[in-house]
């Protein structure tokens, strides 16, 4: 027993010393280096070319513990991950293995080029009985895809299997010919399926944020100042997704436009969206008007866009989601500039509703001059006879007797609210 509680002091301490340092993050390494140091994480990004010292970190230190091989890191917001470390080359990079490869690092100052100790061979692993240990042995393939192998050893009946397995898993696919198809309906972003209605639908509130145009007097230096924020696009972004449980740091591409994934915090199960937080706390800065479309996001539990720039009307279908609309920790849309009459599924007495609604045109105010008079009526017909192909804002302006249609009783309304105003 005494033994064993040793093994496992010295292995515990020996991961501990080899995580702790500076380490670049392989696809951003340009961008982003990590240092770790007693127990936290700091992140120290790239500026004016250089990366600066414990002083100069982004943001609040995550918190980290280790245990054997494994390290769990506080993200905060209640948001715990834990991931195997992988040392090779010489101990100069680490993978973060948790369901295959999460990222991976390589020490400041080492040439992560020159990290290419396995053998490019391509070998079906799948028949071969490593042990039933848990020592990590690398990336390999199954005969069918690309995976994590683990065991006692790679000589096996005195056959050395090391040469087989590989860096990465990008390296294993693309020579196993591999290829991560995602199921119709689905595309592949950052390695991961994601159904792509529900990507578009992220889209499209982004670009209705660009088309809106909202002037929010921004100052050049003023690097959060934008409609969606433009921050989000930097590599210090803070948000992240959490895919099937597994939580992914988000760091924008820098490519001068804010994309689906990086904006807010979000989470996806099996590929559909559960959850969009774009709140006032985290200031995605949306604009423009919330999409019809909202309702195809079928698996949404939690809509959070309180505190942003919305406008228009609120579609009647959101009314359509499985979730708790009075728990305005699962669904907000206050404060924001949307215009009533509001949906039946918002409790607009609730003490938290609110919405900066004072330039909201009155129903029946069609032309948006602030008065309901002849002009109104006449604008009222061509309406009418096409309201097939009319947006909805014009539509719940026009909708005068709130039936949820237009035809001539919406002009007899109309006609007697201006008579009964003279």
């Amino acid at each position: 027993m005494k033994f064993i509680f040793l093994t496992l002091f010295i292995t515990s301490l020996f991961s501990q010393d080899q995580i702790e340092g500076r380490w670049h993050l392989v696809g951003y390494e340009d961008n982003v280096m990590y240092q770790f140091q007693n127990n936290y994480r700091y992140t120290i990004y790239n500026v004016d070319g250089n990366f600066g010292d414990l002083d100069e970190a982004g943001g609040t230190p995550n918190p980290y513990t280790i245990a054997n091989d494994i390290i769990t890191i506080d993200m905060f917001f209640g948001n715990v991950v834990s991931y195997q470390m992988v040392f090779r080359c010489n101990d100069q990079v680490v993978d973060f293995v948790s369901n295959g490869i999460h990222s991976t690092l390589f020490r400041e100052g080492y040439d992560y080029d020159d990290c290419n100790d396995n053998s490019q061979d391509c070998f079906d692993l799948s028949n071969v009985d490593f042990g039933e240990c848990d020592m990590a042995l690398g990336i390999g393939w199954n005969g069918s895809v690309c995976e994590y192998f683990s065991g006692c050893d790679w000589v096996i009946d005195d056959i050395d299997y090391s040469d087989f397995f590989f860096n990465s898993l990008d390296e294993c696919q693309g020579t196993c010919s591999y290829t991560n198809e995602c199921d119709q309906g689905y595309i592949e972003l950052n390695g991961l399926c994601f159904y792509e209605n529900d990507v578009n639908v992220i889209q499209k509130m982004i670009d209705s944020s660009y088309e809106s145009n909202i002037d929010l007097g921004c100052e050049d230096w003023d690097l959060y100042c934008g409609s969606p924020n433009p921050y989000m696009d930097s590599s210090e972004n803070w948000g992240w997704i959490a895919y099937d449980g597994i939580t992914y740091e988000m760091p924008g591409n820098e490519n001068g436009f804010v994309e689906p994934l990086e904006l807010g915090i979000q989470e996806w199960e099996n590929g559909r969206l559960t959850s969009l937080m774009c709140g006032a706390y985290i200031y995605c800065q949306l604009s423009g008007p919330i999409p019809e479309e909202i309702n195809t996001l079928t698996e949404l539990e939690v809509f959070r866009v309180e505190g942003n720039y919305f406008n228009g009307f609120i579609p009647e279908s959101i009314c359509e989601f499985d979730l708790s609309y009075n728990d305005y920790l699962a669904f907000d849309v206050g404060y924001n500039y949307l215009c009533p009459p509001y949906p039946d599924c918002i409790d607009t007495n609730d003490q938290f509703w609110g919405q900066f609604d004072e330039e909201c045109n009155e129903i029946g105010d069609i032309n948006g001059d602030s008065r309901m008079d002849i002009l109104d009526v006449i604008l009222l017909v061509p309406i009418i006879l096409d309201s097939q192909n009319i947006d909805y804002q014009i539509f719940v302006l026009s909708d005068i007797n709130y039936d949820d249609s237009l035809n001539v009783n919406d002009i007899i309304v109309l006609v007697n609210i201006i008579l009964n105003s003279q």
